[in-house]
């Protein structure tokens, strides 16, 4: 399953190196007993390894940000911190995902290297934070206020933490050791006066005798941004289509059987009952823009309260103990259901007086009608409201052992999320189908569901032909329903450590960590159940439930092998190895071998391979079905599809399907999508797989620090980095399977849909899979230079540069599919910041860059404006017209005063020039699950303006 030979490998050549050095220099005395007394016990656990040591360089890149970094930034959430440094690619979860109403609503996540949140390994102190049940850290759930320092590993962990740590490990350091307290308050708006944020937060420390503690709490709210309020999410395709992707059901009803087939339209003001007021149906006219009714941003509120304490036993012997509360609660919009006989499988019954195709008209044969309209009366709303609870307690300490100094500790610590998501705006299919059943007027004038003496009790007939603000409250009352289901995680551990010295070398102390863990994670999601009977126009998904543990093993190695010799100042590597036991799959080991040189002082080198895991969740094993309206584009649409670019297989493979020439995709009307990645228009199913295995991952990282004793404050340092996924467990999208049946041949993906008589994709069925490969491959650079201080105050400049070289997925047919430079994997992402001091003043200049994107074309597929690379061959799927996007950099300011009460009040401005975005059609087909809108949701949407204000006791 992974490369075994790694550990033996990196020991093997720990050994020659260990015998290089004994043979390549002279004997080193052994430190006097008074001397190995002497030596410090003060020592720091840094991220990325459990060996505590007074160096916190390391063989592998860690990047931190203190909270004095942090502070002035203009950003107060964890989740948006962490999302503007250079390694994390467009979160998969934000508030931009105005769409999804599922227990992800309104939480925040982080992907470092664009590998996915799962890959992603979030810790607090060291220790693992809780996740739902598809493995997602909710960074919103960490209060920004307890942060000492956040360290981000870019490198592979699971040697060191375990699962999950392929793409990196984020580890948020907490406060300690304060003597007195802080209080802040932040404001801050949107240049358009919308979109306000604010947050307060109060944190007390202190000592008494053997006693240490910090408390904190804090408070935040921001406010929605609707999409009406943006030019580039007004309309569904952007302000240059303002007519394209709009939506047949809209406010006035839609008749599709009309005798002419062509639809009718009600008109503006017209009697839903009187077929002559209505007019032939025109999507140029008729269609409604759903985004008026969403929100581009969601409303979300913060609470935390949040405490640690550490009590001195003995001089050696420390007990600490820590809790969380938090509750996030998130509101999201979108628009009202799209009501209609395609999504409910419902007719307005001939005998309903509100049928103007029907008996009450006279017909000599009166009809059902087929119908759409959208429920714009009660829009769509969901309350995601999630509380974590989390406490940990444990003792550690130091002893001596002869001249060999050691470190232990034994903790425990429990997690739990327990959430609620609430919704409404969906609606009772049993009421709806007796509301549109036969009704009439009775002889006290009040329409009634059912016939002259067979009145149905407690039913109201529906108007749902009218126009907006024809479905009254009786009616929506009736037929409308609110939905409420519950979720949530626990999350466990115990762990035991012990670390120290082991044996003197002529270059120094070899020192080890080793110890057991115990881990258990279990999960449910319990939907509406009356959604779940599928009586509901809310999505049905399965109830489910899960739990596995695992037991653990680790050790790790730090072996000095040269010192203080020419061209090597330093020579040392580290081993490490972890064997891990899960209930649900087996077992694996995996492995690191790290190595640092300095040839000089100023200098040195660095170096890592690792192997890494990932367990499937418990989602990815036990989640259950679920339905979902898909956005997918069908590769035989004669305008939008692969056919329309001439790829010769997709043109064979729809021949031979039966579909002729000129095929097209179409909408809910029955009309052509206007727009490649439309809405399905019945629903498609997803869902889990018990018989997924791990994923497996090799990295590798090789740089240098250089920090020239010539050029006082400055460091530079480059660092290459590969990651190599093999049996990634993926989503399969929709797009997925139709391209594997059309595109490329694959059979057996033919057999996961079916078509109707039209030719339209039905009953597709989608679900996770081991699916080939993901590789990514790039450079990190880092530049800070404190200038010297000149009598008009300190500079100091901080660079942080990610190149991606390489992102490829491999499928499991052998297609690569390279995305380095394409939505929304940039090549490069750089953050600038110029700092400058003096005295009580201060300003930071910040530049956030971006470069440009390439994105599949949804217009102009034979080239034009909107269309730049018309001819662009995409390796093994043929000519894939794509769009060139360019490159975007947002300014930052930020200016602060120390009040001489120990007071420091901030003033600053995110994107001061108010850049606009570029548009990316890609981003509305909400495939990767990140937006609903024409825009990337890692960009600026505008100004954004903030007041800070800090007041230490």
């Amino acid at each position: 399953m992974k490369q075994k030979t790694l550990l033996a490998t990196a020991i093997a050549a720990a050994l020659m190196l260990h015998t290089f050095a004994v043979t390549a220099q002279d004997a080193t005395p052994a430190p006097s007993a008074d001397e190995s007394k002497a030596k410090s016990l003060d020592t720091v656990t840094v991220t990325g390894s459990r060996i505590r040591s007074v160096d916190v360089e390391t063989a592998q890149p860690v990047f931190t940000m203190s909270r004095q970094e942090i502070q002035k930034q203009g950003y107060v959430s964890v989740g948006d911190i962490l999302s503007h440094i250079t390694a994390s690619g467009s979160a998969g979860y934000s508030r931009s995902a105005s769409l999804t109403s599922n227990t992800y609503a309104g939480s925040a996540t982080v992907e470092l290297r664009g590998l996915g949140a799962a890959r992603t390994l979030v810790l607090v102190d060291g220790r693992r934070w809780g996740t739902n049940a598809d493995g997602f850290t909710d960074l919103d759930t960490i209060p920004s206020s307890i942060i000492e320092r956040i360290d981000v590993l870019k490198d592979g962990a699971s040697a060191i933490y375990g699962s999950d740590a392929i793409a990196g490990v984020i580890n948020i350091i907490t406060r300690k050791n304060i003597q007195g307290g802080d209080a802040n308050v932040y404001y801050g708006q949107f240049g358009q006066g919308d979109g306000a944020k604010q947050q307060y937060d109060f944190t007390w420390g202190n000592k008494i005798g053997k006693l240490s503690y910090v408390f904190s709490g804090s408070y935040a709210k921001d406010d929605p941004v609707w999409a009406k309020d943006r030019d580039f999410s007004r309309y569904p395709l952007g302000p240059r289509h303002s007519n394209s992707g709009l939506s047949g059901f809209g406010p006035g009803g839609l008749i599709l059987n009309d005798p002419s087939g062509n639809g009718l339209k009600l008109n503006p003001g017209g009697d839903p009952t009187k077929l002559g007021d209505y007019h032939t149906y025109d999507p140029s006219v008729d269609n409604f823009n759903a985004n008026q009714q969403m929100m581009l941003i969601n409303g979300a509120k913060r609470k935390s309260l949040f405490g640690k304490a550490d009590y001195a036993i003995t001089d050696n012997v420390n007990a600490h103990v820590d809790a969380t509360y938090t509750e996030r609660t998130a509101n999201i919009q979108i628009a009202g259901y799209p009501l209609g006989t395609g999504t409910t499988g419902l007719v307005v019954d001939k005998d309903s007086y509100y049928n103007p195709l029907g008996s009450r008209q006279g017909y000599t044969t009166p009809q059902d009608v087929e119908f759409l309209r959208r429920g714009v009366e009660t829009p769509r709303l969901t309350k995601n409201t999630l509380k974590t609870y989390r406490v940990g307690a444990g003792l550690d300490g130091v002893f001596q052992i002869g001249e060999r100094n050691f470190n232990w500790d034994v903790s425990g610590f429990f997690n739990k999320n327990k959430g609620d998501v609430f919704g409404t705006g969906n609606y009772n299919l049993i009421n709806l189908a007796q509301g549109l059943g036969p009704s009439f007027k009775d002889s006290d004038g009040v329409i009634k569901c059912g016939r002259p003496g067979a009145v149905i009790a407690g039913c109201t007939p529906v108007n749902v032909l009218s126009g907006w603000g024809g479905m009254t409250p009786d009616m929506l009352n009736y037929v409308g329903v609110n939905t409420n289901g519950t979720y949530g995680t626990q999350t466990s551990g115990l762990a035991a450590n012990i670390g120290g010295d082991v044996v003197q070398l002529p270059a120094g102390m070899v020192q080890f960590a080793a110890g057991l863990e115990y881990r258990r994670e279990a999960g449910y999601n319990r939907p509406d159940g009356f959604s779940q009977t599928g009586n509901s126009t809310d999505l049905a998904s399965d109830s489910s439930s899960g739990k596995y543990n695992t037991k653990e093993a680790y050790a790790e190695l730090n072996i000095p092998v040269l010192a203080d010799l020419p061209g090597a100042k330093l020579l040392s590597v580290d081993l490490a190895s972890r064997y891990s036991k899960y209930s649900t799959f087996g077992s694996t080991t995996n492995s690191k071998f790290g190595i640092q040189w300095k040839p000089i002082d100023d200098l040195m080198f660095r170096g890592s391979i690792s192997e890494g895991f990932r367990s499937p969740t418990i989602n990815d094993l036990y989640g259950g079905q679920s339905q979902t309206f898909d956005s997918y584009t069908d590769p035989c649409d004669s305008r939008f599809g692969a056919v329309a670019s001439g790829n010769a297989n997709a043109i064979a493979a729809c021949r031979a399907a039966g579909l002729a020439p000129g095929f097209v995709q179409t909408d809910s009307t029955g009309k052509p999508v206007s727009a490649a990645d439309s809405q399905s228009t019945t629903p498609f199913l997803s869902g889990s797989n018990e018989k997924l295995k791990p994923e497996t991952s090799l990295s590798k990282t090789l740089g240098f620090v250089y920090s020239p004793s010539y050029v006082d404050g400055l460091n530079v340092s480059l660092d290459w980095y590969n990651i190599r996924i093999t049996n990634v467990i993926t989503s399969v999208t929709s797009n997925d399977v139709l391209d594997d049946c059309y595109l490329r041949g694959i059979q057996s993906a033919c057999g996961l849909f079916s078509r109707d008589t039209k030719g339209q994709v039905v009953g597709l069925v989608h679900t996770l899979s081991n699916r080939g490969k993901l590789e990514t491959e790039g450079y990190d650079l880092s530049l800070t230079y404190r200038l010297p201080k000149f009598s008009f105050g300190q500079f100091r400049v901080n660079v942080d540069t990610n190149y991606v070289s390489k992102y490829n997925q491999t499928l499991s047919n052998g297609v690569i599919s390279y995305n380095a430079g394409q939505y929304s994997t940039w090549r490069i992402r750089s953050n600038a910041n110029l700092d400058w001091s003096y005295g009580d003043f201060g300003a930071t200049w910040g530049i956030r860059y971006y470069s440009g994107l390439k994105e599949d074309c949804s217009f102009d597929l034979n080239g034009g404006p909107e269309c730049s690379l018309p001819n662009y061959v995409s390796p093994g799927q043929g000519v894939t017209p794509k769009r060139q996007v360019g490159g975007i950099a947002f300014n930052d300011l930020s200016v602060r005063w120390n009040a001489p009460w120990n007071g420091t009040f901030s003033v600053g401005a995110n994107n001061v020039f108010d850049r606009k975005s570029p548009i990316f059609y890609t981003a509305s087909s909400n495939t990767i699950g990140n937006s609903s809108f024409v825009g990337n949701p890692a960009y600026d949407i505008g100004r954004f303006w903030y007041v800070r204000y800090n007041q230490k006791f």
